[in-house]
């Protein structure tokens, strides 16, 4: 009987707890600014990696040595409108002092723009990768959701724990607030109760630096339509054989 009733409380609270988020997120609007950085690489990293790659000329191994020296902050932003979001990264010009490339800002997001509708349950995000703009859809992320918690600012938050892929060595680990209760994220870091303060994932962070709820500047949402419409699974048949190819030219050198 007292499981009966423990079971009742729960599901009656989860109910309560999703009904709230879908009011509220049908009247609020934001615009955060997160910071995504990376643990610098020494140059002893750097010097074991390039020796690695023997077969490479000397001014591969310099363009090598050079990308990994220049791993800068990048700033990414997330908009969001009653039920749409978008994230994007700050514009490459306004940050970088010329165009060399930045292994972190590919991490960020690079040029790619993430939409999420949570009327229509879209999301997916603008690539032109493989030489043509897509649409590409990208699926839920699993998360354990522990007791564990902190402030951040002025928020009190929660660890989460990415266990989509229990394969992996390194998993993502996410600190979201309840008490911005909103279905939107950075990125493609979906699927918990709340905003995501912060992202620990491995060598890299992300963190929020800036919140804005309700900003005075209105927000509108820009939804990106051009580009084919692709699945997850798709894309993922698609990046194995690039990479495959890719594999297959090498041997051939």
């Amino acid at each position: 009987m007292k499981i009966k009733r423990f079971l009742l409380r729960n599901i009656f609270g989860s109910i309560c707890f999703f009904l709230v988020l879908s009011i509220y997120s049908q009247n609020i609007s934001g615009k955060i600014m997160y910071k995504f950085s990376m643990e610098p690489i020494s140059e002893k990293q750097i010097d074991s990696i390039t020796k690695k790659n023997a077969s490479q000329n000397a001014k591969m191994n310099d363009f090598t040595k050079s990308v990994f020296k220049n791993i800068k902050d990048v700033n990414g932003f997330l908009e969001f409108k009653n039920e749409e979001s978008l994230y994007y990264l700050e514009d490459e010009m306004k940050i970088d002092d010329g165009k060399m490339f930045n292994m972190n800002r590919i991490f960020a997001g690079g040029e790619n723009k993430y939409y999420k509708n949570i009327k229509t349950s879209e999301q997916y995000h603008e690539s032109s990768v493989f030489d043509e703009l897509s649409l590409i859809e990208y699926e839920d992320r699993k998360w354990q959701i522990t007791q564990e918690s902190k402030k951040l600012g002025n928020y009190h938050c929660f660890k989460a724990i990415d266990i989509s892929k229990p394969e992996q060595k390194v998993n993502a680990i996410a600190w979201f607030t309840p008490e911005i209760p909103v279905n939107f994220e950075p990125i493609n870091f979906n699927g918990l109760p709340g905003l995501i303060l912060k992202v620990e994932n491995g060598t890299r962070r992300i963190i929020a630096t800036k919140i804005e709820i309700h900003p005075q500047n209105q927000i509108k949402i820009i939804k990106p339509t051009k580009g084919k419409r692709i699945k997850a699974e798709e894309s993922r048949k698609r990046a194995e054989t690039f990479w495959k190819s890719i594999d297959k030219q090498k041997s051939k050198q």
